[in-house]
């Protein structure tokens, strides 16, 4: 299983990802270590995006030594989805096998796309409203008791929280392309009672429920009753808002009302004087300067972990492609098309360039993985320039 035993004791702890992961790019922010930490020491610096430990947590006046690691507490090491052989831990966690490295997209079951049939759904949900609408029915059926999720303000800044009813999870609806550590929401959800999951996320925070469970951190792993992954090539500082939209384009954040990437950044807002809604396109070129650092060495495009993994690919704005990987993505999918709630297409057949682009995409992003760390399977057309 990876880089553990489980018959052999557990030896990591917040003093090694402090080393391997914090300070090395590897760190995403995802914050996994932080909604493990049974003492509540750590904490996310929004500003850089990096679980920081509490001050009278610390051995010696060091930082990077945890008086609870020190004692013998390994959970937060072994929760994080960057540290050592973490996807293979995954892999085995998740699929009880290691996927191969011609399995660039990772293991599934299908790829199709899909269309929400709801009006409402499909109008306020990103490119097909699937994400949004497979929510609802994990919680109108019983599989959810509630969907950690990101919330946005009138300025486009995100906050983790919940949703449990249909109006929360439409207010939510939606990408903004800077970073929400979803996962935070569990504080959220342990308030009201929620014990049973949906996590709708990035592929970091995806994969930390299978983590998690193969390193034996069970009882949080066993939270997460459903995991939706969104496909991601990177995500953006929040300065890109002021330093990019307003400085160049003129667009005040407070006036933007939907972004989406599409071969470029795409965004609508209000005219600053008439309210008149606007458009502009701006070249993917110009963002790179505000891509998040702990996005740089991600090799995970797919959302691999995740149960169903979704994005908006294809020649249809209005329609949500789908990597359907579990069993039980399956089968909630399929429930949801019987009930006539949504479209199901193959995408093989009806969109086989969104199907080479995704292909295309992932494989170029698992090269950012360091080879030095190994872990990563790759093909020889992977590590080709």
């Amino acid at each position: 299983m990876g880089n553990l035993d489980l018959r052999q004791q557990w030896k990591y702890s917040w003093q090694d990802l402090a080393k391997e992961v914090v300070p090395t790019g590897l760190c995403t922010g995802c914050s996994g270590c932080i909604i493990s930490c049974p003492h509540q020491v750590l904490n996310l610096n929004r500003h850089v995006w990096k679980p920081e430990l509490a001050q009278d947590a610390w051995v010696n006046a060091d930082e990077r030594r945890c008086s609870y690691g020190e004692r013998g507490c390994t959970v937060c090491a072994r929760v994080c989805p960057r540290f050592r052989l973490w996807e293979a831990d995954a892999d085995e966690a998740k699929w009880s096998r290691h996927r191969t490295a011609e399995e660039v997209l990772g293991v599934y079951r299908a790829i199709v796309l899909v269309q929400a049939k709801d009006s409402e759904i499909a109008d306020a949900g990103q490119d097909g409203g699937l994400g949004t609408a497979l929510l609802l029915y994990a919680l109108e059926n019983d599989y959810i008791d509630a969907a950690l999720v990101s919330f946005f303000d009138e300025e486009m800044r995100t906050r983790p929280g919940i949703a449990r009813t249909r109006d929360e999870l439409l207010a939510c609806a939606g990408s903004r392309y800077t970073y929400s550590a979803n996962v935070l929401g569990i504080d959220d959800a342990n308030e009201v009672g929620a014990q049973r999951l949906g996590l709708v996320s990035v592929g970091c925070q995806t994969s930390i429920p299978p983590v998690a469970y193969g390193r034996g951190a069970r009882k949080l792993a066993k939270r997460f009753a459903l995991v939706v992954g969104l496909l991601c090539s990177k995500t953006f500082t929040d300065d890109i808002y002021e330093d990019l939209l307003e400085a160049k384009y003129g667009i005040a954040r407070h006036l933007v009302t939907k972004i989406n990437i599409k071969g470029r950044l795409q965004v609508w807002h209000e005219d600053a004087g008439t309210g008149a809604p606007k458009y502009v396109e701006i070249p993917l070129k110009e963002c790179n300067e505000y891509t998040r650092p702990g996005c740089m060495h991600c090799p995970d495009f797919s959302a691999q972990h995740a149960d169903i993994s979704l994005g908006g690919i294809g020649k249809g704005a209005d329609t949500t492609l789908a990597i359907v990987r579990s069993e039980l993505g399956e089968e909630i999918l399929a429930k949801m098309e019987q009930d006539g709630l949504v479209t199901v297409t193959d995408a093989t057949e009806d969109d086989p360039d969104a199907i080479a682009l995704i292909l295309k995409m992932a494989r170029r992003q698992r090269k950012r993985w360091p080879v030095e760390i190994g872990s990563i399977p790759v093909t020889p057309e992977e590590t080709s320039t």
